[in-house]
């Protein structure tokens, strides 16, 4: 399918299923990183990155729940009522496409529980949690996204390529995830009124940035070079032209964490530093959604199934 074709409405829901899929990936791995490594120790700032995680856990088990419906209607080639066929629900119960719905709802499901009883232990509390709460909330959190992992063996193209390539994916999928899953939370550590306390924390999200970053980057390369077969691709066929397209937005959330790292922290402290960072973070959140939907569109109307 070229990527100027319309996709009829089973495809568009799947897209939007997958776009969500992402947000509540990246919304579940990111508050728990940001909960071990780059939060402020307020109750406030921890109750908020908790229902950041509930938030992207829900999210999540619900895409995956409407994606396993749309499957069924796009089984079915009929109007909405096709996707509520129990019969043909329960063949695809018995296909990868099942078990792969079940490792992500189990995933996401140990999220949505996790933060529930996080939310409650913190409430509990009358002082800021000791760092055994974080780490106890990470360890759920960590065995669900391996869930999320690996259910990418079993859905489309993945399940037949190299091991190699299969680390990538599972690399390239928790870095972009740990990546754009921690924008939200440094919008919150911009808005405690502490220049000198987020300027530590954002010094130290961008030293582990250049890590995590630079391993997705890497991962993403060997998946394209592994996907593409000849650079002409990338302006002959709709799938190449997507990725391209995607290409171009990974280089401006570059761009932006750029200017990021290396103008606006440094500034903080000055008149108008925290207003200029938000305005800069805003962006980059904006960036990031259309980065995200483009790599739905990549691997749901244009390209391979595995494709990120």
């Amino acid at each position: 399918m070229e990527i100027t074709q319309v996709p009829n409405s089973w495809e568009l829901a799947s897209l939007v299923c997958k776009f969500l899929f992402y947000i509540g990936a990246a919304a579940s791995l990111g508050s728990a990183v940001s909960l071990c490594l780059y939060h402020d120790g307020r109750r406030t700032s921890v109750h908020r990155l908790m229902l950041y995680q509930l938030i992207g856990g829900l999210i999540g088990f619900q895409a995956v729940m409407i994606n396993f419906l749309v499957q069924i209607g796009l089984a079915n080639n009929s109007g909405l009522s096709g996707a509520f066929d129990w019969f043909m629900a329960e063949i695809l119960l018995d296909t990868p496409l099942g078990d792969q719905s079940f490792l992500r709802l189990a995933g996401f499901a140990l999220v949505i529980a996790n933060s529930v009883f996080f939310l409650r232990r913190l409430a509990s509390l009358n002082t800021s949690p000791p760092l055994g709460f974080y780490r106890r909330a990470f360890t759920a959190v960590g065995i669900g996204f391996i869930l999320l992992l690996l259910s990418f063996r079993l859905g489309g193209h993945v399940s037949v390529l190299s091991t190699n390539v299969q680390l990538a994916l599972a690399v390239h999928f928790s870095c972009f995830a740990i990546w754009i899953g921690n924008l939200y939370p440094l919008w919150v550590a911009s808005t405690a009124e502490d220049p000198d306390s987020l300027q530590i924390t954002l010094r130290r999200f961008g030293d582990h940035a250049a890590v995590f970053v630079g391993m997705l980057l890497i991962a993403g390369l060997w998946l394209a070079l592994n996907l593409v077969n000849t650079p002409l691709e990338l302006i002959e066929t709709g799938y190449g032209r997507a990725l391209s397209v995607k290409l171009l937005l990974v280089l401006g959330i570059l761009g932006i964490a750029a200017i990021n790292k290396m103008r606006l922290v440094p500034a903080l402290l000055e008149g108008r530093g925290v207003r200029n960072f938000q305005k800069s973070l805003r962006l980059e959140i904006v960036v990031a959604a259309a980065l995200l939907l483009a790599t739905a569109w990549l691997s749901t109307v244009v390209g391979p199934a595995m494709a990120l």
